[in-house]
């Protein structure tokens, strides 16, 4: 479980925002999953990043944790994060992708739109990583027709997330 949620307008707002608070930017190399939602893809270009293709294993066609880990075993530029994507309520291997991340020190955002209410090893997916997305779109197994959701156990990440969505408002009274 995590102790920390900002809903937000979209998966995608998520992940952007997830990005922007581990601060992602200009040439920083990302990993993701080959098979996925292109909004995966279009929040690490917001940033100005790089998306690496990591490929999916065949039984869960998740990203494979056997392709990550060599990788990053044998790349001369040390990517900065990792979106994962659980597909079709289906878990990636993320107990041995999260511990892959942690060894080779780069931040791990698992994008749980589509696996919502998913448990791995007694953990709901979106809940292994530094940052978890949900989506509430119209396709997805909770719906309310539009938005999502940022989790994270680290609870100043969750506010800058939030000072950031709020198009940095400052708690002040007035309008400034």
């Amino acid at each position: 479980a995590t102790q920390n949620a900002l809903a937000v307008t979209s998966g995608t707002a998520a992940i952007h925002l997830a990005l922007r608070v581990l601060e992602i930017g200009s040439d920083d190399d990302v990993l993701a999953s080959t098979f996925t939602f292109i909004g995966s893809i279009n929040a690490i270009l917001y940033q100005g990043a790089n998306p690496v293709f990591i490929d999916s294993d065949r039984e869960t066609w998740n990203l494979s944790p056997k392709l990550l880990n060599k990788y990053l075993s044998e790349c001369d530029k040390k990517p900065k994060a990792l979106i994962v994507t659980h597909l079709y309520g289906m878990c990636a291997d993320i107990e041995k992708i999260a511990d892959i991340c942690k060894f080779h020190g780069i931040y791990l955002i698992e994008d749980a739109a589509e696996s919502l209410g998913a448990i791995y090893a007694d953990h709901h997916t979106g809940t292994f990583g530094d940052f978890g997305i949900y989506s509430f779109n119209g396709n997805k197994i909770l719906t309310t027709s539009g938005g999502g959701m940022l989790v994270s156990s680290n609870k100043e990440w969750i506010e800058k997330a939030k000072f950031y969505s709020t198009q940095a408002k400052e708690p002040f009274i007035h309008y400034e």
